[in-house]
């Protein structure tokens, strides 16, 4: 496929079903497309006019916004179409995008202007829905609050408040209701006491501090029966067993599991209960207590927020808003465009909170002024939606922080059934990886890709021996799983999942419509060794290109497509940017047959004669030693031999690396060495 292929079959498919095949040539929207063009118009004989408009929204390249940015772009996409065809101007259809630039066909009367506003009373209209709204991918609305409500401590922010604009106070009460309900009334909601107690401290909490009870659960309830006289002492007694309501033993019985469970959730859903007629009678005391107090939500007007969140966009040769510009004000610490609203905080934008970033963070008089502007709060929300948030030690603090990734592109043609099937088939393979991780860490061995083949072979054995099935017969994923480590090189990509850490969960989306469009692979980052900081691994898998070329061939396999992948690179709608079998990795672009063939056996060999240090990832063994194979490809394959194993009076646990063989040459006592001299072969070719 060249360049703009699908582009030109896109505009094809859409021109013939509109019956305008002959008005223009597809290729010539397509080589417009490649060619960045902003806006393109054709007047019929009939008073209509065709058009191709580029709707273009810069996207932030910072972890901490990045993913959610892309989503936020896919709303924007999404909610122009939605304007369009509900709107009544006439016909719309998206041909092509990248993460920044949609390109789509009009055919109508309407002009320009018109359709921009349009846009904009959309967009406006869904902002609620893309904060609070339920998943649905053709709205542009992806995730959900549900992944949002894991927390159990409210000690720090445990949700982004100071990502929502204010106007959306209500909006958000709302929808935590919803929530808490979902949580109480859940089969399972033993397992959701802690998120509902932290939950309804944080939100209907009044004060904070030493004696706040917006950070503890048992404090507030403290304070409801002694203080605010919402609900009696006795119903307070009877769920905990208690004498005298007072915080502390209402503490110790939550720490010990000292309660009756139904009796805490009839208690805790009468306090809901109370708060929920208070406010939809009108009394704001209980609306949002102490968030309103301190004024964590952004202060902000509607139409305020939709210019920010749409600045320095352009549909076609319109420009759908300008930043504001205040002067002697340092922009925002992300994006550095936009006004900060935002105060930093760990919710908001993670672990990098107080590193600097660009000169806001150095500017001495600051104090807790806003640092971050309401588009990238905003971007940070949307990707906590999709991944949710988790504890992580900070300094010997626990704060609740958004979940980090790995985040992979892909354009293929692919349905949305087939997207979703993709989807299905990721999870059920890493829930598969990690049921045999468990089984190898109650065996107190190492999972390994030789671990998962000897399983799933004693698997196979014993269904043969226990069902007398036919040879062969294996459950799915188990049949699934035998098929990808046949490959030694898909054998790895399939390790190297293994190594991803649990916190995430992983994901497949789709970004646009049509065939032949853009697909995102979210996965878990890496887990570090027991004495490895914390992005260690991560940082030496995102720094190596042999490493990710294990991981796209194995997404390649699973997806099945020859469409180009990218890794550490983004896709642009511009020539060379997305080749069909190609591997764009850092920025270069890489004939995925040849990588895969060159260096598969390179990271293939790593990984086998890689040892396991106590404490230390061997994941970022092998990765290490792969590259150095590759840049000292002897010099290497003569340490590894001079450090192995290779005859049979040596100790095994001396040894640097693993040997490869068992079989010992008669007479010599020496190891088979023909997959050394196999892979020096494959050396020499490099």
């Amino acid at each position: 496929m060249t360049d703009y292929t699908f582009i030109s079959r896109a505009a094809h498919q859409v021109l013939q079903s509109w019956s305008l095949a002959d008005a223009v040539s597809s290729e010539e929207l397509a080589r417009l497309a490649i060619e960045g063009s902003a806006y393109w118009e054709k007047a019929l004989p009939d008073g209509f006019h065709l058009a191709l408009i580029r709707l273009f929204s810069p996207v932030v390249r910072r972890e901490e916004v990045f993913l959610g940015n892309v989503l936020l772009n896919d709303f924007l996409s999404k909610s122009l179409m939605r304007g369009v065809e509900q709107g009544g101007l006439g016909h719309i259809a998206l041909l092509a995008n990248d993460l920044e630039s949609y390109y789509y066909l009009y055919h109508g009367k309407s002009s320009l202007n018109d359709i921009n506003e349009l846009f904009h009373t959309e967009v406006s209209a869904s902002i609620p829905e893309i904060f609070f709204g339920s998943e649905n991918k053709s709205r542009g609305i992806h995730g959900s609050l549900d992944r949002m409500f894991v927390f159990e401590k409210s000690d720090f922010e445990p949700f982004p408040v100071y990502s929502i604009p204010a106007f959306l106070a209500k909006d958000l009460e709302i929808a935590v209701r919803t929530q808490i309900r979902r949580l109480l009334q859940a089969e399972d909601f033993k397992k959701n006491i802690r998120k509902i107690m932290a939950a309804l401290s944080f939100f209907y909490g009044q004060t904070s501090g030493g004696k706040g009870d917006a950070q503890s659960f048992p404090m507030f309830l403290f304070r409801l029966v002694e203080v605010y006289k919402v609900i009696s002492a006795e119903k307070v007694l009877a769920a905990f067993g208690l004498e005298e309501v007072s915080k502390s033993e209402i503490k110790d019985k939550l720490d010990n599991s000292q309660f009756s469970p139904e009796r805490l959730r009839d208690l805790m859903a009468g306090i809901l209960d109370y708060f929920e007629t208070e406010i939809e009678s009108g009394n704001d005391e209980w609306f949002m207590g102490f968030i309103r107090k301190d004024k964590k939500m952004i202060d902000i007007q509607k139409d305020e927020f939709l210019e920010e969140i749409l600045a320095g966009g352009q549909m076609g040769y319109l420009f759908l808003a300008k930043p504001e510009e205040i002067e002697d004000e340092v922009g925002c610490r992300l994006c550095g465009m936009r006004f900060p609203r935002v105060r930093d905080r760990f919710i908001t934008i993670g672990i990098n909170v107080f590193r600097f970033h660009n000169e806001s963070a150095k500017k001495p008089d600051r104090g807790d002024d806003p640092n971050i502007c309401a588009k990238c709060a905003l971007s940070s929300y949307l990707q906590q939606r999709v991944l949710g948030t988790g504890i992580a030690s900070v300094g010997g603090k626990l704060p609740q922080l958004p979940r980090l990734y790995n985040i992979i592109f892909h354009y293929g043609s692919h349905s949305e059934d087939e997207t979703q099937r993709l989807a299905a088939l990721v999870d059920d393979l890493f829930d598969s990886i990690r049921s045999y991780q468990q089984k190898a860490q109650g065996e107190k061995k190492s999972f390994s890709v030789d671990y998962l083949r000897h399983e799933i072979s004693k698997r196979t054995e014993e269904r043969i021996e226990m069902e007398k099935l036919e040879r062969g017969s294996l459950p799915d994923m188990d049949e699934a799983l035998s098929n990808l480590i046949s490959d030694d090189l898909i054998a790895t990509g399939i390790e190297t999942l293994g190594q991803m850490k649990r916190d995430v969960q992983a994901q497949v989306l789709s970004l646009g419509f049509g065939d032949y469009h853009m697909m995102i692979f979210i996965l878990p980052q890496f887990q570090p060794g027991r004495q490895e900081a914390l992005d260690f691994v991560q940082r030496r898998f995102s720094k190596s290109r042999l490493a990710a070329f294990t991981l796209l061939a194995l997404l390649r396999r699973l997806c099945g497509c020859n469409g180009p992948y990218y890794f550490q690179s983004v896709p642009t709608l511009s020539s060379g940017g997305f080749s069909d079998n190609t591997f764009y990795v850092r920025g270069k672009a890489e004939n995925a047959d040849e990588i895969i063939k060159r260096y598969g056996a390179i990271i293939n060999f790593a990984r086998k004669v890689s040892r396991y240090r106590d404490g230390h990832s061997l994941f970022a063994d092998w990765i290490l030693l792969a590259e150095k194979l590759e840049e000292d490809p002897m010099g290497i394959v003569s340490d590894i031999l001079r450090n192995s194993s290779l005859r049979g009076g040596d100790d095994l646990k001396d040894a640097k690396y693993k040997r490869l063989s068992n079989e010992f040459i008669k007479g010599i006592g020496m190891v088979d060495g023909t997959e050394y001299l196999r892979m020096i072969e494959q050396l020499k070719q490099l």
